[in-house]
């Protein structure tokens, strides 16, 4: 009975939003919910369906966003007719963005007297609501503790970042950074195994096998950064100058796009060129972490 005093609105009903809806229904909330097209409320039988978006934050004290992008949000909140609806609200926006988005949404509803938390998603829908679903948040301390609670029905790993509303948004960008680059590597594996007539299933079993040790490795060359000690400990910087020169001559002949290759080349070529061929792997960070003039 307890939960059913629960009270928060949804505001976009997209594919995750109603998803998310349905998981505070589910789980025994008091829903209220607004898209700019309410069609997409009717199979929300169980939600109060309000007209405006100022309705839905009067509903409650938390409100969770999921719109098209932050644009939408910020027009969401600048439309809104009395502003003072945003007076000690909790939003919780979940759109998809980008850093500097974050930190404009902060302030301007600050300006309004609103608690802002932003959050990341990096899965579908019906992958939310599971113990194993990590939800990235970040923003007011004291307006995430006071929406913990409901958050969590959202997702079981719960990543709280900080109070700068940005930094979920980075962490978000920053893993899909690794990701898309582990990915386009893994394809342009794909296309060296064609060309050298390697069945693609032998391919995809090592790399099953090979990963949970790369993953290790990964977390500590992050530690030797972290530390700023590029004394060599698990791959000396040289020994990937020449396997990456390899790779990239490996490429040159194949009816492929070379920019991939040739740049992963060129970045150990320039630490080796800086003179940091002697120094752990890691230490390509201070070339990356250079600007050209």
């Amino acid at each position: 009975m307890e939960q059913k005093s629960n009270r928060i609105s949804v505001l976009g009903l997209g594919q995750m939003g109603m998803k998310i809806a349905q998981l505070y229904i589910a789980a025994g909330y008091e829903v209220s919910v607004w898209n700019r097209s309410d069609s997409k409320a009717k199979g929300l039988t169980q939600a109060a369906v309000t007209k405006t978006a100022s309705d839905a934050i009067k509903a409650s004290t938390i409100s969770v966003v999921c719109v098209s992008d932050n644009d939408a949000v910020s027009g969401l909140l600048e439309k809104l007719t009395d502003k003072n609806v945003l007076n000690g609200k909790v939003l919780i926006n979940l759109t998809t963005g980008s850093p500097l988005e974050a930190d404009k949404l902060e302030k301007l509803l600050s300006g309004y007297g609103g608690k802002y938390i932003n959050g990341a998603l990096q899965v579908a829908p019906d992958q939310m609501g599971l113990e194993t679903t990590t939800v990235l948040l970040s923003g007011d301390e004291n307006a995430y503790r006071q929406s913990k609670a409901a958050l969590q029905i959202l997702g079981g790993n719960l990543k709280y970042l900080g109070a700068k509303a940005a930094a979920s948004s980075a962490m978000d960008l920053a893993s899909l950074t690794w990701l898309y680059g582990s990915y386009v590597g893994l394809i342009y594996g794909v296309k060296l195994s064609q060309a050298y007539g390697l069945d693609l299933t032998d391919y995809s079993n090592l790399i099953g096998e090979v990963t949970p040790g790369f993953t290790d490795f990964f977390k500590h060359e992050i530690g030797v950064i972290s530390k700023g000690d590029f004394r060599v400990s698990q791959s000396p910087l040289a020994i990937s100058v020449a396997a990456t020169q390899r790779i990239a001559a490996a490429f040159q002949n194949l009816n492929v796009m070379n920019g991939f290759p040739g740049a992963l080349a060129g970045i150990l070529e320039k630490a080796r060129q800086d003179g940091l061929e002697n120094k752990e792997l890691a230490a390509i960070i201070n070339v990356i972490g250079q600007q050209e003039s």
